[in-house]
């Protein structure tokens, strides 16, 4: 699970990743939609074939979704 300050400094995250004109997206911790949007993103990958379910992203992305929802009931 990644911390903004994480996102930031590591050179391999997905933030620093993204080339410096391209669309970025955020989901805040804190908004009530981000776990059930990032489960819907990880079966979408799945269903389009660019990952299997057993893949450390899916399973970080479910991880961050379980985490994410426990903390805004």
């Amino acid at each position: 699970m990644m911390r903004k300050w994480r996102e930031i400094s590591e050179t391999n995250s997905c933030w620093n990743k993204a080339a410096d004109d391209e669309l970025v997206f955020v989901l805040l911790g804190r908004d009530v939609a981000a776990a059930a949007t990032v489960r819907f993103w990880a079966q979408e990958r799945i269903r389009l074939g660019e990952n299997q379910p057993g893949d450390a992203k899916i399973a970080e992305a479910l991880a961050w979704a379980e985490q994410v929802k426990k903390g805004n009931e």
